[in-house]
């Protein structure tokens, strides 16, 4: 008599499973059926909201098992065991692979791309493939990922659209500042002579200022002392700010965005020091510590960050830090349509003391650190700036509110598309490096 072996069972149920999971991604899965010798199916790529197909394929190689417990499995992972031909049958195709091991007494079914896990030499000579339980699993979530396999494998093509709304975070604070500008001649032809002639009279007057051609453009009233000392008060004029900050002459935009940087070197004061080389304002260390933390408002609630700290010991003098790393942030001003913006750039700066630079390593530390970090990291960094510079320099019980420049957050932009963030985790962070940990903490933040 004729007989189906329980082989053949377990077999096609676990073409039904990926068949049912791949449709409800709105996907479409065409088994090979007959005779195949590696392949059990194609899948192809559709997008759910146009029905639109582009002739996207990825190939699908299924597996299924009634065992009851794995190879080397563990609650977080097991292990497949692969056959050289199979692995070189995969290898060799020019379309993406899917192994798909399914569990149908489980009701789950765990996947991985052939072509991207074999590209490691050790893995390929152990001929083994090793799925996490958390992040492999084979069900709707895993849409996104598929498409984007296959997507690497076709330049130029465009996947089914991700629809999800999501809101894009830039890196830009809105920028407000001083309604009136006075310029007034002066006999100082440059900003290092006039600034030395002003420190003589005032060490500390406000650096708010510019000179341009023997005369003065200044957020302060250059009537008033000390600077009616270095200029001609009696010529002085009055401006709006605008007619500087609204000019389409390039040289009046120069000017003006000089006039906001100068400003911002005071705004800052006295938390942040300015690096000339590098542009960067970083926290200061302070004078009784070698540790500095700045709680601010994350995106969920206040958090505590280090922002100046000491690493390693000197060989010398194994009593003295090697180096300290100071968080810091690289800006420029731009105008976009009528409206002024504060670009800002997370970036660290690196000291042998806290306040010498460390000029000899200083550069390679922030190599290796920018090396390290992943999206949620730079995004912590900047929405910790953005908190100090829109609330530092704001009217308190002791000080008046700083009065020729000031930030404003901006509301997120909200795109109809969007990628979702389970894609980038296996291509950002490292979990053995210390900034893994921070950075998934602040993500969560």
């Amino acid at each position: 008599m004729k007989k189906i072996g329980r082989s053949d069972i377990i077999g096609q149920r676990g073409m039904a499973h990926i068949d049912g999971v791949v449709h409800s991604m709105g996907y479409v899965f065409y088994p090979t059926g007959g005779v195949e010798a590696g392949i059990d199916g194609y899948i192809e790529l559709r997008d759910e909201q146009t029905e639109v197909v582009g002739n996207l394929l990825l190939q699908v190689q299924g597996k299924s098992t009634e065992r009851q417990r794995l190879q080397a499995e563990t609650d977080d992972s097991f292990e497949f065991p692969c056959s050289e031909n199979d692995i070189s049958y995969w290898l060799h195709g020019t379309a993406p692979v899917l192994l798909i091991v399914v569990l149908p007494e489980r009701g789950t079914a765990y996947w991985k791309s052939i072509k991207e896990w074999f590209r490691d030499p050790e893995r390929l000579k152990a001929r083994k493939v090793v799925f996490d339980k958390n992040n492999d699993v084979f069900d709707r979530n895993a849409k996104q990922a598929i498409a984007a396999i296959a997507l690497a494998t076709s330049p130029g093509a465009v996947a089914p659209s991700a629809r999800i709304q999501e809101d894009l975070l830039v890196n830009l604070l809105g920028v407000s500042f001083g309604k009136t500008l006075y310029w007034a001649p002066t006999d100082h032809a440059t900003d290092k002579s006039f600034g030395a002639a002003l420190r003589e009279i005032d060490p500390d007057a406000g650096g708010e200022w510019i000179v341009r051609s023997k005369s003065v453009l200044s957020f302060h009233d250059l009537d008033r002392w000390p600077w009616n000392k270095l200029c001609q008060a009696e010529a002085m004029e009055e401006f709006g700010s605008d007619e500087w900050a609204d000019s389409d002459d390039e040289d009046r935009q120069r000017d003006f965005v000089a006039l906001l940087n100068r400003a911002m070197g005071r705004f800052v004061q006295p938390t942040l020091w300015h690096d000339r080389d590098s542009g960067a304002y970083y926290f200061r260390k302070p004078r009784d510590r070698d540790k500095l933390r700045y709680a601010y408002k994350s995106l969920k609630s206040f958090v505590p960050r280090d922002v100046v700290k000491r690493y390693g010991k000197r060989r010398d003098d194994p009593t003295r830090p090697a180096y300290f790393r100071h968080s810091a942030f690289l800006h420029r001003f731009t105008r976009l349509g009528s409206e002024w913006y504060a670009e800002i750039t997370p970036t660290y700066h690196f000291t042998r003391d806290g306040y010498k630079p460390d000029e000899l390593f200083g550069g390679e530390r922030l190599k290796r650190i920018k090396e390290l970090e992943n999206n949620a990291a730079v995004m912590g960094q900047f929405v910790m700036w953005r908190h100090f510079l829109t609330t530092h320099g704001t009217a308190t019980l002791y000080a008046d509110q700083y009065p020729f420049l000031g930030f404003s957050a901006l509301d997120p932009l909200c795109l109809e598309v969007g990628v979702p963030d389970d894609l980038w985790k296996s291509q950002e962070g490292d979990p053995g490096s210390p900034l893994f940990d921070w950075a998934q903490a602040e993500a969560a933040s």
